[in-house]
Protein backbone atom coordinates (compact mmCIF):
# COMPACT_ATOMS: atom_id res chain seq x y z
CA UNK A 1 0.00 0.00 0.00
CA UNK A 2 1.26 3.50 -0.62
CA UNK A 3 0.28 7.16 -0.46
CA UNK A 4 -0.15 9.20 -3.58
CA UNK A 5 3.28 9.84 -5.07
CA UNK A 6 2.64 11.60 -8.36
CA UNK A 7 4.63 14.73 -9.17
CA UNK A 8 1.66 16.94 -8.32
CA UNK A 9 0.92 15.34 -4.93
CA UNK A 10 0.97 17.72 -1.98
CA UNK A 11 4.22 16.84 -0.28
CA UNK A 12 4.23 16.04 3.46
CA UNK A 13 0.60 17.10 3.87
CA UNK A 14 0.10 14.77 6.88
CA UNK A 15 3.68 14.85 8.14
CA UNK A 16 7.12 13.99 6.89
CA UNK A 17 6.81 11.54 4.00
CA UNK A 18 3.01 11.56 4.20
CA UNK A 19 1.79 13.05 0.95
CA UNK A 20 -1.79 14.06 0.29
CA UNK A 21 -4.02 15.55 -2.37
CA UNK A 22 -4.68 19.13 -3.39
CA UNK A 23 -7.43 20.66 -5.50
CA UNK A 24 -4.93 23.14 -6.85
CA UNK A 25 -5.06 26.91 -7.09
CA UNK A 26 -4.99 28.56 -10.53
CA UNK A 27 -4.13 31.92 -8.97
CA UNK A 28 -0.92 30.62 -7.47
CA UNK A 29 -0.20 28.20 -10.28
CA UNK A 30 -0.61 25.17 -8.03
CA UNK A 31 -1.90 22.22 -10.08
CA UNK A 32 -4.40 19.71 -8.79
CA UNK A 33 -3.01 16.34 -7.81
CA UNK A 34 -2.74 13.94 -10.71
CA UNK A 35 -4.08 10.41 -10.15
CA UNK A 36 -2.28 7.55 -11.82
CA UNK A 37 -3.00 3.90 -12.44
CA UNK A 38 -0.52 2.79 -9.78
CA UNK A 39 -2.50 4.51 -7.07
CA UNK A 40 -5.91 3.23 -8.15
CA UNK A 41 -4.58 -0.29 -8.72
CA UNK A 42 -3.22 -0.21 -5.19
CA UNK A 43 -6.56 0.87 -3.71
CA UNK A 44 -8.45 -1.69 -5.73
CA UNK A 45 -6.27 -4.62 -4.78
CA UNK A 46 -6.02 -3.68 -1.12
CA UNK A 47 -9.79 -3.52 -0.75
CA UNK A 48 -10.54 -6.54 -2.93
CA UNK A 49 -8.00 -8.64 -1.04
CA UNK A 50 -9.93 -8.13 2.21
CA UNK A 51 -13.23 -9.19 0.63
CA UNK A 52 -11.74 -12.23 -1.09
CA UNK A 53 -9.89 -13.32 2.06
CA UNK A 54 -13.25 -13.56 3.81
CA UNK A 55 -14.42 -16.08 1.21
CA UNK A 56 -16.77 -13.71 -0.62
CA UNK A 57 -16.77 -13.15 -4.36
CA UNK A 58 -16.67 -9.59 -5.60
CA UNK A 59 -20.08 -8.30 -6.67
CA UNK A 60 -20.38 -4.85 -8.23
CA UNK A 61 -24.02 -4.65 -7.17
CA UNK A 62 -23.14 -4.89 -3.48
CA UNK A 63 -21.74 -1.85 -1.71
CA UNK A 64 -21.18 -3.32 1.76
CA UNK A 65 -18.79 -6.15 0.97
CA UNK A 66 -15.84 -4.57 2.77
CA UNK A 67 -17.85 -4.17 5.97
CA UNK A 68 -19.20 -7.72 5.67
CA UNK A 69 -15.68 -9.05 5.12
CA UNK A 70 -14.27 -7.23 8.15
CA UNK A 71 -17.03 -8.60 10.36
CA UNK A 72 -16.40 -12.12 9.09
CA UNK A 73 -12.66 -11.88 9.58
CA UNK A 74 -12.55 -10.02 12.89
CA UNK A 75 -15.83 -10.89 14.60
CA UNK A 76 -16.27 -14.50 13.65
CA UNK A 77 -18.89 -16.39 15.66
CA UNK A 78 -18.19 -19.78 14.09
CA UNK A 79 -14.97 -20.24 16.09
CA UNK A 80 -14.67 -17.53 18.77
CA UNK A 81 -11.10 -17.03 20.06
CA UNK A 82 -9.94 -19.80 17.74
CA UNK A 83 -6.98 -17.70 16.66
CA UNK A 84 -5.80 -17.39 20.25
CA UNK A 85 -6.05 -21.13 20.81
CA UNK A 86 -4.14 -21.86 17.60
CA UNK A 87 -1.33 -19.53 18.73
CA UNK A 88 -0.56 -21.88 21.59
CA UNK A 89 -0.27 -21.91 25.40
CA UNK A 90 1.64 -18.64 25.64
CA UNK A 91 -1.09 -16.77 23.77
CA UNK A 92 -3.78 -18.37 25.92
CA UNK A 93 -1.94 -17.41 29.11
CA UNK A 94 -1.58 -13.83 27.87
CA UNK A 95 -5.27 -13.64 26.98
CA UNK A 96 -6.29 -14.91 30.43
CA UNK A 97 -3.95 -12.39 32.05
CA UNK A 98 -5.34 -9.55 29.96
CA UNK A 99 -8.86 -10.54 31.00
CA UNK A 100 -7.67 -10.72 34.63
CA UNK A 101 -9.07 -14.23 35.00
CA UNK A 102 -7.72 -16.21 37.95
CA UNK A 103 -7.44 -19.94 38.62
CA UNK A 104 -11.17 -20.37 39.25
CA UNK A 105 -11.89 -19.45 35.64
CA UNK A 106 -9.89 -22.47 34.48
CA UNK A 107 -11.58 -25.03 36.72
CA UNK A 108 -14.17 -27.50 35.48
CA UNK A 109 -17.58 -27.62 37.07
CA UNK A 110 -18.17 -30.73 39.15
CA UNK A 111 -17.62 -32.31 42.55
CA UNK A 112 -14.23 -33.89 41.88
CA UNK A 113 -10.78 -32.75 42.94
CA UNK A 114 -9.93 -29.21 41.77
CA UNK A 115 -13.46 -28.77 40.42
CA UNK A 116 -15.97 -26.09 41.37
CA UNK A 117 -19.49 -27.24 42.28
CA UNK A 118 -22.43 -25.31 40.90
CA UNK A 119 -25.71 -24.79 42.72
CA UNK A 120 -27.12 -28.04 41.35
CA UNK A 121 -24.51 -29.84 43.49
CA UNK A 122 -26.23 -28.58 46.63
CA UNK A 123 -29.54 -29.80 47.96
CA UNK A 124 -31.77 -28.32 50.63
CA UNK A 125 -35.21 -28.56 52.13
CA UNK A 126 -37.02 -28.15 55.40
CA UNK A 127 -34.71 -29.57 58.06
CA UNK A 128 -31.98 -30.84 55.75
CA UNK A 129 -29.11 -29.76 53.53
CA UNK A 130 -26.79 -31.77 51.29
CA UNK A 131 -23.24 -30.75 50.41
CA UNK A 132 -21.45 -31.41 47.08
CA UNK A 133 -19.29 -34.12 48.71
CA UNK A 134 -22.42 -36.14 49.48
CA UNK A 135 -22.67 -35.32 53.19
CA UNK A 136 -26.28 -34.95 54.32
CA UNK A 137 -27.06 -32.74 57.31
CA UNK A 138 -30.42 -33.02 59.08
CA UNK A 139 -31.90 -31.32 62.14
CA UNK A 140 -35.09 -30.73 64.04
CA UNK A 141 -36.79 -30.00 67.37
CA UNK A 142 -38.96 -32.28 69.49
CA UNK A 143 -41.38 -31.18 72.19
CA UNK A 144 -43.44 -33.71 74.13
CA UNK A 145 -43.96 -35.77 77.26
CA UNK A 146 -43.63 -39.29 75.87
CA UNK A 147 -41.05 -41.39 77.67
CA UNK A 148 -39.98 -42.95 74.39
CA UNK A 149 -40.51 -42.05 70.79
CA UNK A 150 -39.37 -42.34 67.21
CA UNK A 151 -38.43 -39.33 65.13
CA UNK A 152 -38.35 -39.64 61.37
CA UNK A 153 -35.64 -37.81 59.49
CA UNK A 154 -36.93 -35.18 57.03
CA UNK A 155 -35.42 -37.28 54.22
CA UNK A 156 -33.84 -40.76 54.31
CA UNK A 157 -30.04 -41.02 54.35
CA UNK A 158 -29.16 -42.71 51.01
CA UNK A 159 -26.01 -44.53 52.14
CA UNK A 160 -25.29 -44.31 55.85
CA UNK A 161 -26.21 -42.44 58.99
CA UNK A 162 -23.76 -41.18 61.58
CA UNK A 163 -24.59 -40.11 65.12
CA UNK A 164 -27.49 -38.06 66.44
CA UNK A 165 -26.47 -35.16 68.66
CA UNK A 166 -29.07 -33.80 71.06
CA UNK A 167 -29.32 -30.71 73.25
CA UNK A 168 -32.13 -29.69 75.60
CA UNK A 169 -33.95 -26.53 74.66
CA UNK A 170 -36.53 -24.95 76.88
CA UNK A 171 -37.32 -23.21 80.17
CA UNK A 172 -36.20 -23.86 83.72
CA UNK A 173 -39.14 -26.24 84.08
CA UNK A 174 -37.34 -28.60 81.73
CA UNK A 175 -34.08 -28.44 83.67
CA UNK A 176 -34.55 -31.84 85.27
CA UNK A 177 -35.39 -33.56 82.02
CA UNK A 178 -33.04 -35.90 80.21
CA UNK A 179 -33.29 -37.25 76.69
CA UNK A 180 -30.94 -39.52 74.82
CA UNK A 181 -30.65 -41.70 71.72
CA UNK A 182 -29.46 -45.28 71.78
CA UNK A 183 -26.79 -45.33 69.05
CA UNK A 184 -27.31 -48.90 67.87
CA UNK A 185 -28.75 -50.60 64.80
CA UNK A 186 -32.15 -51.07 66.41
CA UNK A 187 -32.51 -47.45 67.55
CA UNK A 188 -30.90 -45.60 64.64
CA UNK A 189 -31.59 -46.21 60.96
CA UNK A 190 -31.36 -44.31 57.69
CA UNK A 191 -34.93 -43.12 58.13
CA UNK A 192 -35.41 -42.50 61.86
CA UNK A 193 -34.05 -42.68 65.39
CA UNK A 194 -35.50 -43.85 68.71
CA UNK A 195 -35.14 -41.78 71.86
CA UNK A 196 -35.83 -42.15 75.58
CA UNK A 197 -36.41 -39.46 78.11
CA UNK A 198 -36.71 -38.99 81.85
CA UNK A 199 -38.20 -36.12 83.80
CA UNK A 200 -40.87 -33.64 82.94
CA UNK A 201 -42.00 -32.62 79.51
CA UNK A 202 -38.95 -32.28 77.36
CA UNK A 203 -37.98 -30.21 74.37
CA UNK A 204 -34.75 -30.92 72.60
CA UNK A 205 -32.95 -30.06 69.39
CA UNK A 206 -31.28 -32.79 67.42
CA UNK A 207 -28.69 -32.85 64.64
CA UNK A 208 -27.41 -35.70 62.50
CA UNK A 209 -24.81 -36.09 59.74
CA UNK A 210 -24.73 -38.93 57.24
CA UNK A 211 -24.43 -39.70 53.55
Amino acid sequence: MHRIDTVTAQKDKFGAGKNGFTRGNPQTGTPTTDLDDDYFDMLQEELCAVVEESGEELDKEKHNQLLTALRALLLSRSNPFGDIASDGPAAIATALSNLQLREAAKRDVGTGENQIPDMSSFGAGSGWSQLPNGKLLQWGTYTGSATTGTINFPVPFPTSVGRVIMSLSGTSADAGSVAYVLQDDNSLSKTSFFFRRAGAQVRFNWFCIGE
